[in-house]
């Protein structure tokens, strides 16, 4: 079983408000809503790979937003891409845990901004 799982956010419009994303974390048996009261979630963007040129980082206030951390429910975007081109962005959502100090990283992906014709 993979530590993480790939989303993938196709065909984003440049110049327009990421859509937000429902985000909910669950216990290893799939169905236990997981407690993050302890976690800081931060996503950090990049273009031309995942090693990439940085575009973007969110955290919470920012990007980032919890519906319910006790629940593991957490939204991603909000925010406007205008990152100075189109094509593929690459992404991941890293939780840092406060009492532990463990980084992980749940959820990577690619996100493919289209162009916009108005401006």
């Amino acid at each position: 079983m993979a530590r993480f799982g790939t989303v993938n956010y196709l065909q984003q419009i440049n110049n327009d408000t990421f859509t937000d994303k429902a985000i909910n974390f669950f216990a290893a048996d799939g169905t236990t809503p997981l407690d993050l009261t302890d976690a800081t979630p931060k996503v950090v963007i990049r273009k031309g790979g995942y090693n990439g040129r940085i575009v973007e980082t969110c955290t919470v206030s920012n990007g980032l937003t919890w519906t319910s951390q006790v629940l593991g429910q957490l939204v991603f975007g909000g925010f406007d891409l205008d990152w100075g081109s189109t094509g593929d962005f690459y992404y991941d959502l890293q939780l840092t845990y406060a009492t532990s100090g463990i980084t992980r990283t749940y959820i990577r992906g690619k996100i493919q901004i289209l162009e916009d014709s108005t401006e």
